[in-house]
């Protein structure tokens, strides 16, 4: 059993807010024990005391780090402290699990990535719902080339807003602080299509960004954004907003998928996040086929299952969510928001 502590209480995706949360996914994976709790906000270690039987609560991160022996620290504090609580962590050899995005900016998710690997530690990152059979169904499809040579990806996540979306007064404040989270709508929402993209295509050659406070007039930062990301011979469009007028359930009544894959063969799409199926349309499916994706390997369940796989048997975390396909979304997002202010494309690597 692996000695978990988590720093930082304050992002819901550790809660059950829209799904099970990182929380629940760790102790219910069987892998790990949750010994330590560390945040500001003392009604919070009250939470995580009542919900998960966490005894030993600091309120600071770094004494935590220093009291506890630990295996895995699951990290889940503003974006911009991310890096300060892996180097902390790496120098003890405690493995990292992060809540989504890697960090604020590139030059925090560099410091990740060279902190990792001077202590040779693991470490993934955690998108809610990104280890779905949908996923790996499409990413399987691509590379087996069902769908012919990738020329486009269409991406788009989008509600209106994180505050009326059911989030936390804790979430909420440093999501909508620029300097906390690192932006606004293109961080918090562009970060899965340009994951995506990351995936499924490699590093694109440039990137366009547009975006702006549109609709929201009471935040610092963007409301929407869209990025264009350009490959030798594909784009990708990214979406993100922050002010889609509508409740979850009237999804169906606005136009076109949230993840579709164009190739020279065919194309498959994901036509909602909620949905349970993809639609597949290729040569032999002319008229469409509807795929129910198989589940993954029990190893490959959620983000907290597939890390302590690795770690008892020493392999390396690899696929979308391992620290350098996310760093490598880190760079995109910057050159997007580089994009956004000097109005022009911005080529990669930064």
């Amino acid at each position: 059993m692996l000695k978990a502590g988590v720093a930082g209480l304050c992002s819901d995706h550790l809660w059950p807010t829209w799904g099970k949360g990182v929380l629940k996914e760790t102790v219910e994976s069987g892998k790990y024990q949750i010994i330590a709790a560390a945040d500001r906000n003392p009604q919070l270690l009250e939470r995580i005391k009542n919900e998960f039987g966490v005894k030993n609560t600091y309120l600071s991160c770094h004494e935590m780090l220093e009291k506890e022996q630990l295996d895995v620290i699951v990290i889940g504090v503003p974006n911009n402290e991310k890096a300060d609580i892996v180097e902390l962590a790496a120098e003890k050899g405690i493995h990292v699990l992060i809540d989504k995005p890697l960090s604020a900016n590139l030059e925090q998710a560099n410091r990740i990535i060279k902190a990792v690997e001077k202590y040779r530690i693991k470490g993934i990152v955690y998108y809610p719902g990104f280890f779905d059979p949908k996923s790996f169904e499409i990413y399987n499809l691509v590379k087996q080339g069902a769908i012919g040579n990738i020329y486009q990806i269409e991406a788009r996540v989008a509600n209106a807003g994180p505050e009326l979306h059911g989030c936390s007064k804790y979430f909420l404040e440093w999501l909508f602080d620029k300097e906390k989270n690192g932006g606004g709508a293109l961080i918090d929402y562009g970060c899965y299509g340009s994951l995506y993209s990351r995936w499924l295509l490699g590093q694109p050659l440039g990137v366009i960004g547009l975006g702006g406070k549109f609709v929201k007039n009471n935040i610092e930062a963007e409301d929407n954004a869209v990025l264009l990301l350009r490959y030798q011979n594909a784009i990708s469009i990214i979406q993100a907003s922050w002010s889609e007028y509508a409740s979850d359930s009237a999804w169906k009544f606005y136009p076109g998928p949230k993840l579709a894959v164009y190739g020279s063969e065919g194309a498959v799409i994901w036509h909602h996040w909620n949905d349970e199926t993809l639609s597949l349309i290729t040569k032999e499916y002319s008229e469409g086929k509807i795929i129910h994706p198989l589940s993954p390997p029990e190893e490959m369940k959620n983000p907290p299952t597939y890390l302590a796989h690795c770690i008892i048997n020493d392999r390396p975390v690899e696929g979308a969510l391992s620290l350098k396909m996310c760093r490598d979304v880190q760079e995109i997002l910057e050159a997007g928001y580089r994009s956004i202010n000097c109005k022009k494309e911005v080529p990669l690597p930064l």
